[in-house]
């Protein structure tokens, strides 16, 4: 604990370490020991084993404060997530290639058929193909992104920190932990493997597009579950939890769209989706409050009134260190 005398002569120092902090730190030495393990097979692994052992001590970086620290510092502690959370998706393509493990569609696939009883994703999109309704679905898939970004941003610009931290926390166990099934569990999906369907919907402008920016940046395996439909999921529930209800509403009118246009523009089965939700569903009830208190934050963020520029009024608070 720091004397008031000690604070006075000197700006205040203090270090603390958010949870989604930990959480990248985890998944970054996971990925760095995966690489050295594949080193032989693939001659950029030692590099990429190099970046990810490198990035576990930016999380330590920022989070050396002051009560002194610029604004800017503390938005990139706070942002610098998501685009590691793009990175990371990125490299599955590169993991799969070089663990050189086989898909497995054929049971994910069978599994699909025994419990719906047919493939939706090979049936829906022929059945109706009329193109208002193709382009609505087609919009709803494409949405997915800003669905995800704006969100969080929006509630950073409105400095609400506590609901930055929590939203950014939660989305990114969500994402996290589908990518650790993808490593060890690759699906490639019916956007791969099967023949797509061509019809009248294909002259729509959003079908175009969502087509013509499926392949930037996409990774191969990220099937099942559908990361999709679980991040949309996470974002509505948190709707609910942070931001007013009319937004709330319209996030899960998304997050229903998101779900329904994964197999209906035969991106996924729908068996995909179906295991997003629920994924998704699970993480946030039971793995994301197992987190909080594994990492030592019980599940509420009572040291972050710190952190979020209130250190001079918190010099006798016992939470200011890490």
């Amino acid at each position: 604990m720091l004397s008031n005398q000690s604070v006075g002569r000197a700006a205040l120092e203090f270090s603390i370490y958010l949870p989604v902090d930990r959480l990248i730190a985890v998944y970054n030495f996971v990925l760095a020991l995966l690489w050295l393990t594949v080193g032989r097979r693939a001659g950029y692994a030692t590099w990429l084993a190099i970046a990810h052992g490198a990035a576990l001590f930016l999380p330590w970086l920022l989070a050396r404060r002051s009560d002194r620290s610029p604004r800017w510092l503390n938005t990139i502690h706070e942002l610098y997530p998501l685009l590691f959370l793009l990175a990371f998706w990125i490299e599955l393509d590169l993991v799969r290639g070089a663990l050189q493990l086989e898909n497995f569609d054929q049971p994910i696939a069978a599994l699909d058929r025994l419990v719906l009883g047919t493939h939706l994703h090979a049936v829906w999109m022929p059945a109706m193909s009329q193109v208002w309704f193709s382009e609505l679905m087609h919009a709803m898939y494409f949405l997915y992104i800003p669905l995800i970004v704006v969100p969080p941003v929006v509630v950073l610009m409105q400095g609400r920190k506590e609901a930055m931290g929590d939203i950014i926390f939660r989305l990114m166990v969500t994402f996290l932990s589908c990518f650790l099934i993808y490593i060890v569990f690759p699906v490639d999906g019916p956007y791969v493997l099967d023949e797509m369907y061509i019809g009248p919907n294909c002259s729509g402008f959003f079908y175009r597009l969502v087509h013509l920016t499926h392949g930037v940046g996409d990774s191969l395996g990220c099937s099942f579950p559908s990361s999709h439909v679980a991040g949309a999921t996470t974002i509505a529930i948190l709707g609910w939890r942070w931001l007013p209800r009319w937004v709330a509403a319209l996030l899960t009118v998304e997050a229903v769209g998101v779900l329904l246009s994964t197999f209906y523009t035969q991106k996924h089965y729908a068996i995909d989706a179906a295991t997003g939700l629920l994924w998704a569903l699970v993480v946030q009830a039971m793995l994301v409050p197992l987190l909080y208190r594994g990492l030592g934050w019980g599940n509420r963020w009572p040291r972050l009134r710190t952190y979020y520029g209130l250190a001079r009024e918190a010099s006798g608070d016992e939470g200011l260190g890490s």
